[in-house]
């Protein structure tokens, strides 16, 4: 499988999911224009990622800002590895925020309340 590399924009964020070392990276802004379309072949990789997974997936959140479309957008991402989790996977979701950015750390604090996946709030 190879790896999705999506370069990042004044709108949309940097996507680098690494089939072979489990690290997956969504960095940046979101704000596209079109948000399903943006974010089509992020969902088409995950689910074939899924199929075949490492042993270990980290999904890493570096967003500086994204809107309410692309928040669903995250929350379906996330979703997309509870069935991992559930199946024994070795699975976690880090959310970087920057110390004084409360809007970035209130998100990822009600994404970890939406998920079994276990989850991070890391400091950045």
């Amino acid at each position: 499988m190879e790896t999705l590399v999506i370069n990042g924009t004044l709108t949309t964020p940097e996507i680098n999911f690494n089939a072979e070392t489990g690290e997956l990276l969504i960095k940046g802004i979101s704000r596209p224009e079109d948000v399903l379309s943006f974010y089509k072949p992020v969902f088409d990789w995950i689910n074939e990622y899924v199929k075949n997974p490492c042993e270990s997936t980290t999904l890493n959140f570096r967003l500086k800002y994204h809107n309410s479309a692309s928040a669903k957008i995250v929350c379906r991402i996330i979703n997309l590895f509870d069935p991992l989790y559930k199946s024994g996977k070795k699975i976690v979701v880090k959310w970087y925020y920057a110390k004084t950015d409360e809007d970035i750390l209130e998100a990822g604090e009600d994404y970890k309340s939406l998920t079994e996946v276990p989850f991070e709030l890391a400091e950045i």
